[in-house]
């Protein structure tokens, strides 16, 4: 039985499931709540407490599973219709919150995310839930099983409620797609929240979720945690199987391509990462996962622009910002690229290897293009859809090339500050793929140059961390990547906690 709500979400309408389950249930008397949401502090909003401070109060009941759950829908039905962050809601979310809470009073909640309810961008698989991908061939399409991130959010006791809104399979820099429109960024409704997990880092900022699971192959984590002002982590290539995200359609591990989590803690993203991390299905017999602690922080470096693809004043700013916060706590911070690491060759490098990754989409939707870099239509991939194998073949070695130069920088080195994207979040553009602009320091540049600075990681599998340094002058949030060592996921939230901890935040996006 497909339990299903179709919220406010244009241009075009959802089908309508009816569902059978419960809108609400009771007590049963076996216990009951200190506490409920109406006896919180002034100002202190639970749709705004990180998802560790959430499953707290849910153990030590001093807010239910459904209170919660309650106060995020009713926040949704409020300010979502103009958004259009959040484009499923499943109508089972209410019993699975009651059932958190009779454990709660059972002292049978152990998860570490008990009671916790949480969305997921719309390419994760939910099982009897429609999953869309953001593409109208799919409109109708219901799993029968979660992906296998999924199913470990539910096994730590996650309610997960509903779905995000992305880009269109996933392949584009905005969110926007013929099922549900176009998402838009709750600091201004005007710009994008980016894409392709812009539903996410939308709906935490929104104050919607606190925690979101999203997709990245190109930027697609760290530019909307950028926009919105949130924290995204691209975790090391393969340390989280992607069996169940859409696409591809078969069980493949793609390249290039990782699942992440967003949130508003950094302890919020350990958390997601401890739980999703491990072995695909295909290992899970003799492989076992288990990442290293992270480094003592002691010398950092900073690249913050390049000539090959110059970067918004503003943004370099906030580069130099967060650089000289750590100098200010005693880390030696150095302003230099790793060796032999251009951010031009490794461009092109990226841009051959996204085109080959875009042949396992699978889908008449994705056509010639897919991903990549621009094609003579302006579809990302094009340029590169039609490459030999020895060219791939050759991008491969040049890869391999490029991790070694990395790996070497990082034995001096413990991580690198870097621009999560060339510009500022952009207003929505809504044209051909192949007219599109965008505009960096006054002048005019190219569309796809939004990604470059995020592939230069990327290609090379390694782990980065989004964290939001300052509001530009537009009001609209700019973040910092920390990128580090192949595997040391750990280093670089370690060093997403020293920049937080200095940093005098940026607050909320204000909703009307």
């Amino acid at each position: 039985m497909l339990w299903l709500r179709s919220l406010n979400v244009k241009p075009t309408e959802p089908p309508v499931v009816q569902g059978s389950g419960p809108s609400g249930a009771t007590d049963t008397g076996r216990g009951r709540w200190e506490s409920t949401t109406a006896d919180l502090a002034a100002g202190d909003d639970p749709c705004y407490w990180p998802a560790r401070r959430v499953a707290a109060a849910v153990r030590e009941r001093r807010i239910s599973a459904r209170e919660y759950l309650d106060a995020l829908l009713t926040r949704i039905e409020r300010h979502n219709a103009d958004l259009r962050l959040v484009v499923t809601v499943d109508d089972r979310a209410r019993t699975w919150a009651w059932s958190a809470d009779q454990a709660t009073v059972r002292r049978e909640g152990t998860g570490p995310l008990h009671g916790v309810a949480m969305t997921v961008k719309d390419s994760l698989s939910t099982g009897g839930l429609r999953t869309t991908a953001g593409s109208a061939d799919l409109a109708s399409y219901v799993p029968r099983a979660d992906a296998a991130a999924v199913a470990a959010l539910r096994r730590a006791g996650a309610v997960i409620f509903g779905k995000t809104n992305l880009a269109e399979l996933c392949a584009d820099v905005q969110s926007s797609n013929a099922v549900f429109g176009a998402a838009r960024n709750p600091w201004d409704p005007e710009y994008t929240p980016g894409g392709s997990s812009g539903g996410s880092a939308g709906a935490v900022a929104a104050g919607f979720s606190p925690l979101e699971f999203g997709s990245d192959i190109a930027g697609s984590i760290r530019i909307p945690a950028a926009n919105c002002g949130v924290l995204g982590h691209k975790p090391s290539y393969g340390v989280i199987p992607m069996h169940g995200h859409i696409p591809p359609y078969h069980p493949v591990q793609p390249d290039i391509a990782v699942l992440g989590p967003v949130g508003r803690s950094v302890r919020d993203l350990e958390l997601a990462l401890d739980i999703t991390a491990g072995p695909s299905q295909w290992d899970s017999l003799g492989w076992r996962l288990r990442l290293p602690p992270p480094r003592v922080i002691r010398r950092v470096a900073v690249w913050p622009d390049d000539p090959y693809c110059p970067v918004d004043g503003e943004v370099r700013d906030a580069v130099h910002a967060a650089a000289r916060l750590l100098s200010d706590a005693g880390i030696t911070v150095d302003e230099r690229p790793p060796p032999g690491v251009g951010l031009e060759a490794s461009h092109l490098v990226a841009r051959r290897l996204l085109a080959e990754a875009a042949l396992t989409r699978d889908s008449p939707a994705a056509g010639p293009g897919g991903l990549g870099a621009a094609g003579a239509d302006g579809a990302l991939g094009g340029e590169f859809a039609a490459q030999q194998y020895s060219d791939w073949v050759q991008a491969q070695t040049q890869r391999a090339r490029l991790r070694t130069r990395w790996a070497k920088f990082f034995r001096s080195y413990d991580a690198i500050l870097l621009p999560v994207s060339a510009s500022l979040a952009i207003r929505h553009d809504a044209r051909p793929m192949a007219e599109r602009r965008i505009t960096v320091n006054g002048l005019d540049r190219p569309y796809w140059d939004q990604i470059s600075w995020a592939c230069l990681t990327g290609i090379c599998y390694l782990p980065s961390t989004v964290v939001p340094v300052r509001l530009d002058s537009r009001g609209l949030p700019i973040g910092v990547a920390v990128a580090g060592p192949y595997l040391e996921d750990g280093t670089t939230l370690e060093v997403a906690r020293i920049l937080l901890g200095m940093l005098p935040g940026i607050g909320h996006p204000s909703l009307t």
